[in-house]
């Protein structure tokens, strides 16, 4: 699995109050209060999700475990459901989580995908290192090649060097944001600027599907499912081979 940020890096994450997002939300007219909580709540139930589906999936789980993990992964999905409820009575519209909204799938690339002879390699860009470990495995399980970067500029040289089949990049990031980076790609590769999903936890951001719209990329809400993953690639990859 590649990366491109040093191995064994983490860092420690503060949990946001309410207060702090209000005083936050001043710096972001895109994102309200609720938008923001939202986001981060989001990030961090698509790791729980995630990683329970990987503990559950594994082999050598002792069979003693195996129905505690079954209990664990029951348990990450009714939390999902429960903060989908959350922002239903809050008058939010949202997308069923972990469904790709395939804004433009049937938008053909303008050359052939990187390396046809191998797997696949996928660009994955997230700031949160939970996420990047756990798209790193789902992607090796479904048969690509993971390349794992945690800003827009290492991101970039990856794709200046060494083209990828296709990207998946989170949307709110520090630093260069998810748009940005997806317009710098598109300068540098319009076809490669299709073969792009946005990952996303702000699911209230109208702004970013008006911009996947207008960039015929699809849209993909955290949290997601190992499954979802690897159906989301292959529809990015399909359209471009079509």
């Amino acid at each position: 699995m590649a990366t491109a940020t040093p191995a064994g890096c983490r860092r420690e994450r503060t949990i946001p109050t309410v207060s702090d997002e209000v005083g936050n939300a001043s710096g972001d007219a895109a994102a309200t209060p609720v938008a923001r909580i939202e986001h981060d709540l989001n990030n961090a139930l698509a790791s729980i999700v995630a990683f329970s589906q990987l503990i559950r999936s594994d082999p050598s789980l002792p069979p003693s475990l195996r129905s505690q993990a079954e209990l664990l992964v029951q348990e990450a999905h009714r939390t999902r459901q429960l903060v989908g409820n959350l922002l239903d009575v809050a008058g939010h519209g949202r997308p069923p989580p972990g469904q790709p909204t395939a804004v433009n799938p049937d938008s053909p690339g303008d050359r052939p995908l990187a390396r046809t002879d191998e797997r696949p390699r996928i660009l994955v860009l997230d700031d949160e290192p939970s996420i990047r470990d756990f798209l790193g495995r789902a992607l090796t399980r479904a048969g690509f090649e993971p390349i794992l970067t945690a800003s827009g500029t290492d991101a970039l040289d990856v794709i200046r060097s060494d083209p990828p089949a296709a990207i998946l990049c989170d949307h709110r990031m520090a630093g260069m944001s998810g748009t940005e980076f997806q317009a710098a790609v598109a300068e540098i590769d319009p076809a490669l600027g299709r073969r792009f999903a946005f990952m996303s936890g702000d699911v209230l951001n109208h702004d970013l599907r008006d911009f996947a719209t207008a960039r015929g990329v699809h849209l993909l809400a955290k949290p997601f499912d190992i499954a979802t993953v690897g159906d989301t690639v292959r529809a990015l990859l399909a359209a471009s081979a079509g």
